[in-house]
């Protein structure tokens, strides 16, 4: 009974903070006036942070200490000491046993890539395919980035459409979705050879380090889906893979270290340009990063983070237009002081009514917590210092970027947020498996029983049952392709990225949103730019020409923090014709920009109701 102590106490904090979830709130701004969820619930937005915390660390901690406490047979905190538990052995690495089955996971996955149904892509959600489209129209017109445009996204994730154009002089929303699907291809080749850093660093022999690996890498690459970009790793994602994996290889192997620190640091800045969020938290990791070394006095290491960072920020100012840098900084501000308000959904307490989804992200991370102590501290497993960097690393990150679930707490945010912690819960379900079948005497005897050639057949059957589930979209429920078509695919390849490449307009838009652009196009020939009061964000890209202001998505201009510099850029480029009003709800609301409506009142005026598109024209 004793050894159960520790989890009936963790337990109980866990099920005490949810009883409590409701009652955890910090005091509302009410000088907030950026009307969404929050606004209407008086809700303020770290308070889903705060709850998350209360409910998992008192948790983990009470599980931690008394662990520590009963079992004596541990590892500890003590840096100096050799029972550190960073400290220790570091498996030997048997790369061959592996590296074969490294190549066969990437000539499968360029099989896969082959075979999707690119045509499957030729589609548009007007709403946010537009965030693609606009940013890179605004550039192309003025020439300008952070002054012509709010970036929303980042730099680069909303101007995918310009690196086709760059080389191609042309782009659509059919290259913009290849350079997202071709961003997928890369994550699975990060998570293929992220999958053989863990496994090379286990202590299994090489029958059941190569099960594992075949195993838990068929079972990653079929985390990130090409039919659907959000599923566990989004394409903004590849960036923040590619960190951790600097990460834990500079910290585990000093080979190479200070070139990896140096690297690392210049992340600083590179993923702010990247995706906003994505910089966001990948600073905070770096921040933790440079504690990790503070405490553990690596001071050279320490020295080469920080002269990337200085690097890539002194480099930045040096080349970059001192406008452009104003901007890029109005932009930061603008998303750090917004975004919750803007969009914030509360998150469900857990275990209430249709909770399910969020409550099982909650409880997928206490697991994993909870196994990360046991594998940390316990001798019993015999884990080198490698693996344990590479899995808190991976765990923590995955932590980090569950704040973005924390503050939208929608099923698309939390399911693009999970790959990380899903990832380590994986990883460990079969480690602890793999260890039991290891130990375990009867599995012994039989095992050595077999001979090499036997084990490898096994290895290789198991290899094709799976590859097998991988093609057949069992490990992939979004693909929906079936095998004899991914064949067809795969032979009419060049023909079918053609068709997704070469995507025109009319293919795209269809229906009430063809004529409404027809309209637009027609009443707004006599104008240079394009400006509506409405979530329509795609008719700069579709009527060619840029959005008058660099507020190009209407729920960007708010009262009392960009209102007032809308209403001066606008007045400098006011066109004849504007769209006023829309059917189309989503984030856009007019009271977020009541002096910018009063503004454009006393300048337009009622011209025409077309389906429920309402147009105004200027009073000359």
């Amino acid at each position: 009974m004793r050894k159960y102590f520790p989890i009936i106490i963790s337990v109980l904090f866990f099920l005490i903070s949810i009883m409590f979830w409701d009652k955890i709130k910090l005091p509302y701004d009410e000088n907030n006036l950026i009307i969404g969820e929050y606004f209407n619930k008086k809700f303020n937005p770290q308070n889903d942070t705060i709850r998350f915390i209360i409910l998992i660390v008192p948790a983990v901690i009470a599980y931690l200490v008394t662990y520590l406490k009963i079992n004596k047979n541990t590892f500890n905190f003590q840096i100096n000491n050799k029972d550190y538990f960073l400290k220790g052995i570091i498996h030997e690495n048997k790369k061959s046993s592996i590296q074969n089955y490294t190549i066969f996971f990437l000539v499968l996955i360029l099989f896969e890539f082959l075979m999707i149904d690119f045509q499957s892509f030729i589609v548009i959600d007007t709403f946010h395919d537009s965030v693609y489209l606009t940013p890179a129209t605004n550039y192309l017109a003025n020439k300008e980035f952070f002054k012509s445009t709010l970036y929303d996204y980042g730099f680069v994730g909303n101007n995918l459409g310009l690196l086709i154009n760059y080389f191609f002089d042309f782009y659509n929303l059919g290259t913009i979705n290849l350079i997202k699907i071709i961003f997928i291809f890369l994550i699975k080749v990060s998570l293929i050879f992220l999958s053989k850093k863990l496994i090379e660093s286990t202590n299994f022999d090489d029958f059941f380090k190569k099960t594992f690996f075949i195993i838990f890498t068929f079972l990653i690459i079929g985390l990130p889906s090409y039919y659907d970009l959000a599923s566990y790793f989004s394409p903004r994602s590849l960036l923040y893979l590619i960190a951790i994996f600097l990460i834990c290889s500079a910290i585990s192997n000093k080979k190479f270290s200070n070139i990896k620190f140096f690297l690392i640091g210049s992340l600083s800045l590179i993923s702010l340009l990247w995706w906003f969020d994505i910089g966001f938290f990948l600073n905070f990791l770096l921040l933790l990063l440079l504690l990790y070394l503070i405490i553990h006095s690596q001071i050279k290491s320490l020295i080469y983070l920080l002269l990337g960072v200085s690097f890539i920020w002194s480099t930045f100012f040096i080349l970059t237009p001192l406008d452009e840098i104003r901007a890029f900084f109005y932009n930061l501000k603008f998303i750090i002081i917004t975004t919750d308000y803007l969009i914030g959904i509360e998150y469900l307490k857990p275990f209430s009514q249709n909770s399910g989804r969020w409550t099982k992200a909650l409880i997928i991370i206490y697991i994993c917590s909870i196994l990360l102590i046991h594998l940390n501290f316990s001798k019993k497993y015999n884990i080198g210092a490698n693996l344990k960097i590479f899995l808190n690393v991976i765990f923590i990150s995955g932590i980090i970027i569950f704040k973005s679930a924390l503050t939208r707490s929608d099923a698309y945010h939390l399911k693009y947020t999970s790959g990380l912690y899903s990832l380590v819960f994986i990883f460990l379900a079969l480690y602890l498996f793999f260890f039991f079948l290891k130990e375990s005497p009867k599995v012994k005897r039989i095992v050595r029983k077999y001979d090499h050639n036997l084990k490898n057949k096994i290895n290789y059957m198991i290899a094709l049952f799976f590859t097998i589930l991988f093609f057949s979209g069992i490990l992939n429920v979004k693909d929906k392709v079936s095998i004899s078509n991914k064949f067809i695919n795969l032979n009419n390849f060049n023909q079918n990225i053609t068709k997704l490449v070469t995507a025109k307009t009319k293919d795209l838009v269809k229906g009430d949103n063809l004529l409404i652009l027809q309209k637009y196009k027609s009443l707004s020939s006599k104008d240079n730019c394009i400006q509506y009061f409405s979530d329509d964000n795609f008719f700069p890209y579709f009527l060619s020409k840029p959005s008058c202001t660099k507020f190009y998505l209407s729920n960007q201009i708010l009262t009392n923090i960009s209102e007032k510099k809308f209403i001066s850029d606008f007045q400098k480029t006011m066109p004849d014709i504007i769209l006023y009003e829309s059917p189309t709800k989503l984030l856009f609301n007019n009271d977020n920009l009541q002096n910018a409506m009063k503004f454009v009142r006393n300048n337009y005026k009622f011209y025409e109701n077309y389906k429920g598109f309402i147009f105004y024209k200027k009073i000359n």
